[in-house]
């Protein structure tokens, strides 16, 4: 009589082993996919977070524009220059977050080798509305991958014109009523329209009728969890 010895054979081995493997990728795979998940999730969450901080910076900021003349410019009488994509002014800023006075305000596109990234500095104002050196000013990246900026300007641009938006504004003896904002970041959906009313204008201009303006999307209030370079920037 033959006896066979109890134990798995190799096709039996080779089998556990291949299903064995293959559970294994598999779970590997959800990990990673969960991992992958959720870095997206931090990266939108702190996305939305730098938004929501600059732009609550930047609404207040030109809400507190005045006029102030550069005398080193003869032909910019008020301090405020705008165009469709760039944006410099003078505010008088609270000094709720550490640094406050007259303070030079800018949006504008920087281009880096790869991409438009959309930039925010300040820099203070002394006296004789000299600014200290660039490499001093503060400045923070709102948008890595910019795909658009538009920006407009409500207001009267001549005394014999009733007011209006206007793409541009430079060279003006007064401040507009009105800045609009709108920015669309790549690969991501557009911001909120940022609209702000400039406090200052109101007592160049007299009461004047103003349009709808777009509504500000409100943004949360909670305090950011992330976003950290950019809220020491600002």
């Amino acid at each position: 009589m033959i006896h066979r010895q109890s134990g798995f054979t190799l096709v039996e081995m080779l089998v556990a082993i291949s299903v064995s493997a293959l559970l294994v990728s598999l779970v590997y795979g959800a990990v990673r996919l969960g991992q992958r998940s959720t870095s997206a999730m931090e990266d939108r969450l702190d996305q939305s977070e730098v938004m929501r901080i600059g732009w609550r910076f930047l609404h207040d900021a030109v809400r507190r524009a005045r006029a102030h003349p550069d005398d080193q410019d003869d032909e910019d009488p008020s301090g405020f220059v705008g165009s469709t994509n760039a944006l410099r002014f003078v505010a008088d800023m609270p000094p709720y977050n550490g640094l406050g006075g007259l303070m030079r305000i800018s949006l504008k596109i920087e281009e880096t080798a790869t991409a438009s990234q959309l930039v925010i500095s300040r820099q203070p104002v002394f006296a004789h509305a000299e600014l200290v050196d660039d490499e001093d000013a503060q400045r923070a990246v709102l948008v890595d991958r910019l795909d658009e900026l538009a920006i407009d300007y409500y207001g009267v641009a001549a005394a014999d014109e009733p007011a209006a938006w206007h793409a541009e504004w430079e060279a003006m003896p007064t401040l507009p009523s009105l800045v609009r904002i709108r920015v669309k970041p790549h690969g991501a959906a557009a911001w909120p329209v940022l609209t702000a009313g400039l406090w200052n204008a109101a007592a160049t201009y007299g009461p004047a009728a103003e349009p709808a303006a777009d509504e500000e999307e409100e943004l949360p209030n909670e305090s950011p969890r992330g976003a950290d370079a950019l809220t020491r920037a600002l």
